[in-house]
């Protein structure tokens, strides 16, 4: 017999399921996530999730690839508008690309054979390069999205920096198999490939960072799994009021006399939130 999942990482699992976004959005593609283990759903969420930013205060660093851009000239108020939203830590949400809200999982890229699309729910330039893209319009629409723009800002984003790389036209996204790289997409790779060998002593290795088969990045295989494990090592632990007084002594809040609480991840930084404080304990932080 299997073991039994205890309730609140069940609780945790069914909600991860239900917070990605689903194409086709039905049963079936629910279902997919739902039977999946925590880690490998985990996967599946770090997926999507990676594809956000956390509202954090940075360090803005631009790098002369950006600023040497003839573009630059007739961007530049919007640009230094949107880098200051990033130095100050406000949500950058509307300025990402739209298509994490509605695509965020397919049970058509996880199929066997050699026609599947493993990149049909991923963004391949993030997952293989790890640079976000922006639109730096400080338009907001209606709906809540920056204005659309064909010029976008790449990015490298850590959980302390904010590293403008580069501006692109929308052409950047375009490849065709077996066919010449356009200009945009060209000099994206020449980017890439300058920022990996920099500093590198001449005649080393560079070993660009791995992607699995199913087009996930290693990195975000090993943070599944990591967090799946520490999961199964915090969660038995939970109840134990001596515990919980452990890791949260000296921080200031008063916890209920018989706190509540439930694994929670915020972006990709997870830990468990107290039901009725609110209170938010960081067992591992995300990569942004």
């Amino acid at each position: 017999m299997p073991p039994i999942e205890p309730k609140r990482v069940a609780a945790l699992r069914l909600e991860l399921a239900k917070q990605i976004p689903k194409f086709p959005n039905n049963k079936a593609s629910l279902l997919a996530l739902q039977q999946k283990s925590l880690g490998g759903l985990l996967i599946d969420y770090a997926n999507w999730a990676i594809r956000f930013v956390a509202p954090r205060p940075r360090k803005i660093i631009v790098e002369a690839s950006a600023t040497s851009d003839p573009r630059w000239a007739t961007l530049q108020r919007d640009i230094e508008a949107f880098l200051e939203k990033a130095k100050r830590g406000d949500e950058l949400t509307p300025h990402l690309s739209l298509e994490p809200h509605t695509r965020g999982y397919t049970p058509a890229a996880s199929a066997k054979g050699p026609s599947v699309n493993r990149w049909a729910d991923k963004d391949m330039l993030l997952n293989v390069m790890g640079y976000h893209h922006f639109h730096p319009s400080l338009t907001i629409e209606p709906g809540g999205f920056a204005t659309r723009t064909n010029d976008v800002l790449f990015a490298l984003v850590t959980r302390e920096e904010f590293t403008l790389i580069a501006i692109f036209d929308h052409s950047v996204f375009e490849s065709e198999p077996g066919q010449p790289l356009n200009p945009e997409r060209e000099r994206l790779w020449r980017i890439f490939d300058e920022r990996m060998m920099r500093g590198v002593p001449s005649g080393a290795v560079v070993v660009p960072p791995p992607i699995s088969t199913s087009g996930h990045p290693i990195q975000l295989v090993y943070l599944a799994q990591n967090y799946a494990r520490l999961i199964a090592r915090v969660d038995p632990k939970v109840d134990d009021p001596l515990y919980i007084a452990s890791v949260t002594v000296g921080m200031p809040f008063t916890l209920p006399a018989k706190p509540k609480w439930k694994w929670q991840l915020q972006y990709l930084d997870l830990g468990l939130m107290e039901k009725a404080s609110r209170c938010f304990l960081i067992f591992a932080k995300g990569p942004n």
